[in-house]
């Protein structure tokens, strides 16, 4: 199908936490064994460890030389066992003919068709995933209209409900009338989301029925959540002469206009900060200058990256083609830190609010996902991706603003004091084995106190019955008063506690009097 010249490019970005049904009380690393997931036999998803297309083959290999070698394990599926990611694409996309449709009657009422370049969905052994739109623009060439292309397009529940007029309200202001994928196989409405089913009734943080069914498609038995808000993260280019032309002659046109600003933070019609110095100082802690000069920006904030250059043959298929893959993978690498992040402490809250009924379980429990942490830490967390200056000071712009370093120090934190919790259950547990052994030591000291004194001959061959009777009378009551003070340390809750210690001083008292009678009848 031949396209007009492009004015943007979109990548839509929902991320989110993912648990298979029936597994929930496993353990951590059983739970997120990517190995455990079978697709449905019929699906339209397709595992693709390696491109299907010799344009994509070169992407490709011009990704992984721009990331490190150790990188590569985490962005890339290598199609073994246990591996860390599992890469899906959906197959429709490779016959060119997909669409994704955005309706909106917020201020002018307009339908907007973008082509989809391709849908992904990619499973991470964190309990995490993402799901990804690529979208191309080549029929709405206005700013105005790709601004709102990127607000209305990336809602995938309602961000509130208007008290008077419901899903109507959010409607005419932060939400799409209805969003669709056109061109999918299978029944069209499952592809087809106005919102309506919402309403104060409905579960909170619930992704819209194409999010929904999107995932299904590969497996029903994939529970899932979001993990930011209702919003996907934005990643966008525009390629507009005019724009261009104006940032590069003068500076100060980026804090003059409020386009920026807006294509930045994902803003539609409304720019969302309305105080000059204020907005001057946000742009510049979320822009990147480097190529000013040229006509060229970078912009990245905790849910948006944006690119505006001019619309030159070499920026569309060149510098446009780096920014959709190699740092368009940057994010896509951060926003798997931050769902990681979030669903570490999500199961640190978990394993806090454990009974201790099972100390040894638990012990088991934080053991085995201490060391998926550790994985984690190992193979999912990078402080630097990339030898190249502008890759690294662009990943560490993209850190920075999504506070990764931060939240993985407060969550170290987190799991050292889950780990060391375990460690004093450990502890417990041992120092139980230690006290049940002494005890159980100690239920021989009377028996062993009266043979030693006395000789294990204290009754000879010809002694009566009677005086063998009083014998084993006594050493059972030895034998029992230790033992009740075994019982009264190992049932600390027990309603009778209080009489076990009464029984043991009774037990004793009752062995020493008769073994006395024994001694005196004896000589």
């Amino acid at each position: 199908m031949k396209k007009d010249i492009l004015h943007s490019y979109h990548i839509f970005y929902f991320p989110f936490k993912w648990e298979k049904r029936g597994m929930e009380n496993e353990y951590f690393s059983k739970r997120f064994n990517l190995d455990n997931i079978q697709p449905h036999p019929d699906s339209q998803w397709q595992n693709l460890p390696y491109p299907m297309t010799e344009e994509y083959k070169t992407e490709l290999y011009n990704e992984k030389n721009f990331f490190y070698d150790f990188i590569h394990n985490l962005l890339y599926d290598s199609g073994k066992s246990n591996n860390i990611i599992r890469h899906f694409e959906r197959k429709e996309a490779y016959d060119d003919n997909l669409a994704y449709e955005i309706k909106v009657f917020a201020g002018n009422v307009n339908t907007y068709h973008l082509h989809i370049k391709s849908i992904v969905l990619n499973l991470y052994s964190t309990g995490t995933g993402i799901l990804l739109f690529y979208l191309e623009n080549d029929n709405y060439p206005e700013v105005n209209d790709i601004l709102r292309i990127n607000q209305y397009g990336r809602r995938v529940f309602p961000p509130f409900l208007n008290v008077q007029t419901g899903i109507l309200g959010t409607k005419k202001a932060e939400l799409a009338d209805h969003i669709a994928i056109l061109g999918l196989k299978g029944d069209p409405g499952r592809y087809f989301e106005d919102f309506i089913g919402y309403n104060a009734s409905s579960d909170t943080w619930t992704a819209c029925k194409i999010i929904q069914n999107l995932i299904a498609d590969l497996s029903d038995e994939l529970a899932i959540k979001p993990v930011i808000d209702d919003r996907m993260h934005v990643v966008s280019w525009i390629g507009n002469e005019e724009w261009s032309n104006k940032i590069k002659g003068d500076a100060n046109d980026i804090y003059n206009s409020d386009e920026w600003y807006k294509f930045l933070f994902v803003d539609g019609s409304y720019c969302t900060c309305q105080n000059d110095k204020m907005k001057n100082e946000i742009i510049d802690k979320h822009t990147f200058f480097r190529w000013q000069k040229e006509g060229s920006l970078f912009g990245v904030s905790r849910y948006s990256m944006v690119y505006l250059s001019n619309n030159s043959p070499f920026c569309r298929e060149v510098t446009l083609r780096h920014f959709r893959t190699m740092y368009a993978r940057m994010i896509e690498l951060s926003l798997i830190q931050r769902a990681s992040i979030l669903k570490f402490s999500n199961e640190v809250t978990q394993l806090s609010g454990f009974s201790e009924k099972n100390e040894s379980d638990l012990v088991d429990r934080i053991s085995d996902f201490y060391s998926e942490y550790i994985r984690f830490v190992n193979q999912v967390y990078f402080r630097e991706v990339t030898a190249q200056e502008q890759g690294i000071e662009l990943y560490n712009l993209i850190q920075d603003k999504m506070k990764i370093y931060d939240q993985v120090k407060d969550l170290d934190k987190e799991i050292s004091e889950l780990h060391q919790y375990a460690t004093l259950l450990e502890d417990k547990k041992r120092n139980k084995s230690l006290s049940l052994l002494t005890m159980i030591g100690a239920i021989f000291i009377i028996p062993s106190f009266i043979a030693g004194l006395y000789g294990m001959n204290i009754i000879d061959a010809d002694s009566s019955e009677p005086l063998r009777r009083y014998f084993w009378i006594t050493a059972i009551l030895g034998f029992l008063s230790p033992l009740m003070v075994v019982l009264y340390l190992i049932y600390p809750g027990h309603k009778y506690r209080k009489w076990f210690l009464l029984l043991s001083g009774l037990f004793l008292l009752s062995a020493f009097v008769v073994f006395y009678f024994l001694l005196i009848i004896n000589n």
